[in-house]
């Protein structure tokens, strides 16, 4: 019986430093998936880290002028140690068999290394990499016929139809899903989405009220195929008492 998957949003954010490794471990430890951010440091490692920019002793610098090294002796002030994509995917070897990956990149080349890291770990077919812009996810396509991509929309987007949404080049990229914000994921977006023959994912998703109605909405037979939480715990307890 199909129910949602659900990602744990940069790990189990919620309860910990998000994008660690023991965050992540939070996060499959609860039975979620595991959504991260991936960009490219200054000598082309990558690396698990949302924010361009990080801070060290109050000034900001864009991430991709450190090199790995640099990056691994900064001390964060939360003490964070930022893992690189090597060190995620060895980390949960055992549990490739089920276990998923959403990804957000920053820029192509970050999506181009993820796709030859994840093949050299052999779990090719358990990431899906997650990108607002059309042209990156085409070069993306371009680079790997077979990768999975979602289209992540906007969330200045507030009615999805033909106006707002590309829907014929993203079948030509042979783009199966759509993400949404969870505050743009109301009946008649979801129907838009199911109905121009894609899967949505919703993102966001946090408030227990919120996590409720969007398990429970439905177009015919069509459910909601993913959710992004901060909090896996709570999403997969109301999951697994809602009839499917």
């Amino acid at each position: 019986m199909f129910k949602p998957y659900i990602f744990a949003h940069r790990g189990a954010m919620g309860y910990c430093i998000e994008n660690t490794i023991p965050c992540f471990k939070k996060a499959v430890e609860m039975g979620a998936g595991i959504e991260t951010d991936f960009q490219l440091t200054n000598d082309k490692e990558l690396v698990c880290f949302h924010d361009n920019f990080i801070k060290v002793d109050s000034m900001s610098y864009d991430l991709k002028k450190f090199t790995l090294e640099e990056l691994k002796n900064i001390k964060f002030q939360d003490a964070r140690k930022i893992p690189t994509a090597k060190e995620l995917f060895s980390t949960f070897k055992k549990n490739n068999d089920y276990l998923r990956y959403s990804c957000d990149i920053r820029g192509k080349k970050a999506g181009f290394r993820l796709i030859d890291i994840a093949k050299d770990y052999k779990i090719f077919e358990k990431i899906e990499i997650t990108e607002r812009k059309l042209f990156n996810l085409s070069s993306l396509r371009k680079y790997d016929k077979n990768v999975k991509l979602v289209y992540t929309l906007q969330e200045h987007i507030a009615k999805i139809n033909n106006n707002t949404v590309n829907f014929e080049r993203l079948h030509d990229l042979k783009i199966e899903t759509i993400n949404i914000i969870c505050w743009r994921a109301n009946f008649k977006n979801f129907k838009e989405i199911i109905g121009n023959g894609f899967k949505c994912y919703v993102w966001g998703v946090n408030r227990k009220s919120r996590m409720e109605r969007i398990l429970r909405m439905r177009y015919y037979d069509e459910k909601v195929d993913s959710i992004y939480t901060d909090y896996p715990d709570t999403l997969i307890n109301l999951r697994n008492e809602i009839s499917y």
